[in-house]
């Protein structure tokens, strides 16, 4: 089960992030899934109702995250995270 951590400001929890795997759900074309091996921990990137706003966009990517898409359908963001952490387990044989 992941861990559910107290709220942030999302630069201090990009500067933490040390995980390999550094995913940011974005609508923009992109697809993290280009990996051979599992990675030990992932750190996943979700923003808000309406999307994550360019400032944060850029801030992520100078954090070494990739865009991850979900295809074209638009996920409200409670369901983001389990949509994608599914996806996440069932690449990688967790699942």
């Amino acid at each position: 089960m992941p861990p559910v951590h107290p709220a942030m400001a999302l630069q201090a929890w990009l500067a933490e992030r040390r995980e390999p795997l550094r995913l940011m759900l974005h609508l923009a074309t992109g697809n993290a899934f280009d990996r051979q091996e599992r990675p030990a921990s992932v750190a996943l990137l979700i923003g808000p109702e309406g999307g994550l706003s360019e400032s944060d966009i850029a801030a992520a990517h100078t954090a070494d995250f990739t865009p991850l898409t979900l295809g074209p359908r638009v996920l409200r963001t409670e369901t983001a995270p389990i949509v994608a952490l599914s996806l996440l387990q069932h690449y990688f044989g967790d699942l």
